[in-house]
């Protein structure tokens, strides 16, 4: 086996422009292949973190009627000791209560529907890490006369509103009257999603429930776990604690981030085939050339003996090293290439990226593969090799020796 494969090797170097030509082939098509794969996987996966460790968080808990309502007479009954339990359980990171209506904000300039959240800063820190979005301003860290909020810049400016402005929350109390507050803008953040930024406004709990005259009326419990991949376990586990409540994870409230990213993978190894595909076709011209070039050769070789089924395993192994050469060098690279992408982003905003947030994807783009999609790809390489290889090995072992070896 050691010497055919050595007699292949120097087989595929007898014509080396033709074969550099080939691998150079490869190799540039599967770094722009994995270069598109890496720039999508990360553009989705950081959609996927921004939405669910930013936002959504994990696993949300809510009165059954919450959901189709969003009313604040729609609390969880016994709130606290609910969110005290769950802060106990060892899978479970943080766990934030929060109290949702929608509402109206209105300035001097406009006014807009929005989705305003009560929320206790310090936990929804823990659970999303929301202070690190605050481009402008603090995080409810100032007192003043009114109560403080905080808006996502989309918003900002359509109120035309900035650090200190006075705004006016118009929402439904716990008895369904209408209440109208004064508030001080503290502080603007920005989101990866413009939309996010458009219908969102953050406002302290406690100055929230004096509004509502209601003692902790929590609409909403967000968890955030250790591990992601134990979400459905989690939600299955703590659906049967809580019977009486709507338990779901981000698959259930984001089904659409799921079905993207398995999508996107789908046709990201679809497109990679494609351009093997392509490839391919190359690689067989190069070696059906290089067996014609042989016929006297491989004549020779059957007359004295060597079994068709080794000339056969001789070009089918010429055309997989010839492919994993290219193959090889083109993983190295795009490895080195996605690497350093990973590193440094690709900012977008340059060129028009900034639009990509209408759409809920960041500008700024932090290629990423995982080791699977590289085995997937070697795998596809040599499956694509060998089906290559088919024909010229027919060719091969259909010679007849006699007029074979007479041939010039």
């Amino acid at each position: 086996m050691f010497t055919l494969l050595k007699i292949s090797w120097r087989n595929i170097w007898r014509n080396k422009k033709r074969s550099l030509v080939i691998i150079t082939a490869i190799t540039l098509g599967l770094v722009g292949g994995n270069f598109i794969s890496s720039a999508y996987i990360g553009m989705m996966n950081q959609t996927m973190v921004e939405t669910i460790e930013k936002q959504l968080s994990h696993i949300q808990i809510h009165h059954p009627d919450f959901i189709a309502e969003r009313e604040i007479r729609h609390d969880i009954e016994n709130a606290g000791a609910i969110v005290n339990d769950l802060r106990s359980h060892p899978k479970i990171k943080a766990v934030a209560a929060r109290t949702k209506t929608d509402g109206m904000v209105a300035s001097p300039y406009l006014s807009a529907g929005i989705s305003i959240v009560g929320v206790v800063a310090q936990k929804e820190i823990e659970t999303t890490g929301f202070d690190q979005q605050i481009i402008k301003g603090s995080y409810f860290k100032e007192a003043g006369r009114f109560p403080s909020t905080v808006i996502g810049q989309e918003l900002a400016e359509k109120l035309q509103s900035d650090i200190g402005s006075r705004i006016v929350l118009t929402f439904q109390d716990a008895e369904r009257e209408m209440v109208s507050a004064s508030f001080r803008v503290e502080g603007i953040f920005r989101s990866a999603a413009t939309e996010y930024e458009k219908r969102v406004l953050f406002v302290q709990a406690e100055d929230f429930n004096a509004l509502i005259g209601k003692e902790d009326p929590t609409t909403e419990i967000a968890i955030r776990l250790h591990d992601k991949e134990r979400t459905e376990a989690v939600t299955k586990e703590l659906s049967e604690t809580y019977p009486g409540l709507s338990v779901r994870s981000w698959k259930e409230m984001a089904p659409e981030l799921e079905f993207l990213m398995d999508w996107t993978i789908m046709s990201l190894m679809w497109i990679i085939g494609i351009i093997l595909l392509g490839v391919s076709f190359g690689i067989l011209n190069t070696i059906l050339m290089s067996v014609m070039e042989r016929t006297r050769e491989l004549g020779m070789l059957m007359s004295v003996g060597m079994k068709k089924s080794l000339v056969f395993g001789m070009v089918v192994l010429e055309t997989v090293m010839l492919s994993l050469t290219g193959g090889l060098m083109g993983m190295v690279l795009s490895l080195g290439l996605v690497s350093y992408l990973n590193k440094q982003g690709m900012d977008l905003s340059v060129i028009g990226g900034e639009a990509l947030r209408d759409f809920g994807f960041s500008p700024v783009i932090y290629p990423e593969l995982h080791a699977g999609f590289y085995f997937q790809v070697t795998v596809m390489i040599v499956v694509f090799a060998i089906l290559a290889a088919i024909y010229p090995a027919r060719k091969a072992i259909k010679l007849q020796p006699a007029e074979a070896v007479r041939k010039e």
